[in-house]
This record gives C-alpha cells, structure tokens and sequence, in this order.
C-alpha cells in the first residue's frame, strides 16, 4: 500500500461525498489518514487507534469515483484504501453485491417489474432507494429519435482491425438495444464486427467492494476471450467498464500484450469518425449531459456536440451510484443522485450520459418530466 498523504486538502472539493456531508472525517484526506495505519500488513486494529466497525463506517462513504486520486499529487486512491479494508475485514453486504453482479442478472428485469408493482406508500424508507434503483432496470426510456446518423463518405477510418462490442453488465441483462444499435453503427461506418456473448463484467465494481478474487475470475475471463478473437478491438460504450477494462493492462497482462490491450480498448464514440446527423423535429431545443466520473477522455462529450451542438452540464459532478454503496449506504447514493439532477438548469428537460451505471442511477431519482438515457437511445443509423 502506498502512503505519503500530505494532507494538502487538494482532494476535498473534488469529493462527491464530502461535497454533501461537510464533515472533515469523511474527505479523502481525512480517511486515509485514519486508515493507513489499520490497512498497512493487515496490521492489529488495536494498535491503529480505529476499530474495524469504524472503518466500515468509513467504506460506506465512498462512491469510488477516484476523483481524488485524479486532484492527489501523488496520485494516492482512497478509493483502492478502502477496497483493501473491506477485503481484510469481509461484511455480508460484500457478498450480497457478489452474488447480485454474478448471479442475478438474468434476474434483473423481472425484479424490476415486481419492484414497479410495490406501491410506493407501503414502503419503508429504508428500502425506497433499493426499490427506486430495481425500477430503473425497467426500460422507460425508449422514446423519440433526436436524429438519424450517416458517416461522412470522405472519413477515414482505421479498419485494419476487427471490433468486438464489450456490453458490460446492464446491456447484456436489461438494454440489450444499445448492443444492436452499437453494433449496427460499426456496420455503418464499415468495421468487421466480431460476435462475443461470453464477455461478463468488467470487474471494476468488485474490485471498489473488496471482492479481489472475483474481480481476478472477471478479468482473466475476459481477457481469455479476447485471447481466442484474435486480439481484436474492443469497442465500449460504458465509461465505467472503459475505466474497469483499461486497469487490466496494469494488473492482469504484462510487456507488448498490455499494451496492446490498452490501445485496443476504445470508445465506441471514438469509432464513429465523420457522422453528420439529421436531425428530427422531436430533437428537444435543449439537453442535459452528464459527464461520468471514469472518463479519462470523454469522447462522448466532444461527439455530441457536433451532433447536436452545446449541451447544458450540472453542478454536481458525480451520480452516486458507487457500485456497493448501493448495498451498504442507499439512502447517501440517492441523496448525491438528486443533488447531481437539482445542479441542472430547471429547463432542462432531456439529459444524456455515456455511461451504464449513471444512467441506471439517475433514472432512479428522476422527477417527474425529466428523462435520463444513454446517448445510444437518441439516435439511429441510417
């Protein structure tokens, strides 16, 4: 583990969490601080000064956006801080996130209809954001195409490759369009397109949950098939699973073959050289977007614009999905959902986002009026 915090504070305003609560003990700083003695060899918690239920505590306010990591000078995770305390210290809600992301996504879509069957009245609050995030899972925002996309005929593109879409989990279970109109769009614009059903999670949400053995089954899964495609182009449309594929090439491969994977993984907006759109009359006059956390380089962001121009952006940077938060902290990941929706001008009606979790998050804590849907569900291939 690595230590060395200054305690600059560069990391405050950065985070989602403290950005909410105010509360020094809960900034980044503040966390590794009173952790790194706890984590560092798994030492006795009798001689950190913290108990292990404290930490805990600790781990449950966290979305692991990495935002801090991205302001730290020295490049320090408290994110990757806490995932170690929870894999030293295993709590229940740990396994039930596993078996949810590994078992039960066949499942998803039938326990969203039920979750819509609840009435809302007869609810305990504990379990409303639990219901309001099974609810999303239903598809509702299937809705009017803002425009039809062709390619440029003097764009290049580099073909020299094959592509294979990486759906990721909320795809593959609940949205399977945005797999066929992705698919349809490298078809498009003349790439070969290689069929892949076996690709599972990426594993990125296991690793923030302190599940490190299943984030290695993941990732050596993944790779294995990647292996037996030849090595392809892997194509994403999912800011989170760009993020959790792009950590294999420093964890899981080594030498040339990492660096392959590396420059291989690709958003599927950076595939898309030269679209022009035309545009349909159901094209709100203005949007939202929702910029993820995980981008590196949002190239979605840049794309949309010169589809359909500017677009209005929020105050508050991040969703609140946080992956096990959902588990172990619900009432704050929904309480960072409708305070990243309020950061939006009140005429923003339509907001669009590339990335799968945020849109799953968001679509939980919309009000009435406001549609949340990946950038895919917008347009169409001509």
């Amino acid at each position: 583990m690595q230590r060395g915090c200054t305690q600059c504070g560069e990391c405050l305003d950065v985070c989602p969490v403290y950005r909410r609560l105010r509360r020094e003990e809960y900034s980044p700083k503040a966390k590794r601080l009173l952790l790194e003695p706890l984590c560092e060899d798994f030492a006795d918690p009798a001689n950190a000064g913290i108990s292990w239920e404290q930490s805990r505590e600790l781990a449950r306010l966290c979305a692991g956006c990495g935002r801090c990591q991205k302001a730290c000078a020295r490049k320090l995770s408290t994110a990757d801080l806490l995932a170690a305390a929870r894999a030293a210290h295993p709590h229940w809600t740990q396994s039930l996130w596993d078996l949810w992301i590994k078992r039960m996504g066949p499942a998803w879509l039938s326990l969203g209809y039920l979750a819509c069957a609840v009435p809302g009245r007869y609810t305990p609050d504990m379990l409303k954001p639990m219901l309001g995030m099974a609810k999303a899972l239903v598809d509702r925002s299937v809705g009017p195409v803002w425009a039809t996309l062709t390619k440029d005929p003097a764009a290049q593109v580099d073909d020299s490759l094959p592509v294979v879409l990486f759906p990721g989990c909320t795809a593959t279970h609940v949205r399977g369009a945005w797999t066929k109109k992705a698919e349809a769009l490298l078809k498009a614009w003349g790439y070969t397109v290689l069929s892949a059903p076996g690709f599972g999670c990426c594993g990125a949400t296991m690793h923030h949950a302190g599940r490190f053995k299943t984030q290695k089954r993941m990732e050596e899964h993944n790779i294995e098939l990647w292996r037996e495609l030849g090595r392809p182009r892997v194509a994403v449309f999912c800011a989170s699973c760009r993020h959790g594929l792009s950590s294999y090439g420093d964890t899981a491969l080594h030498g040339a073959e990492a660096e392959t994977w590396k420059r291989n993984v690709t958003p599927l907006s950076a595939l898309l050289h030269g679209a022009t759109a035309t545009q349909q009359a159901e094209k709100p006059a203005q949007y939202g977007y929702h910029q993820p956390c995980h981008w590196d380089v949002d190239t979605d962001i840049l794309w949309l614009k010169t589809l359909f121009g500017g677009q209005m952006q929020g105050k508050e940077p991040c969703c609140g999905m946080g992956g096990i938060l959902q588990m172990e902290n619900a009432a704050l990941s929904r309480q960072m959902a409708k305070a990243c929706l309020d950061g939006f001008p009140s005429s923003v009606k339509h907001i669009l986002t590339g990335c799968s979790g945020c849109v799953m998050q968001l679509n939980a804590t919309a009000p009435r009026g406001v549609t949340v849907s990946h950038w895919l569900d917008v347009v169409s291939v001509d």
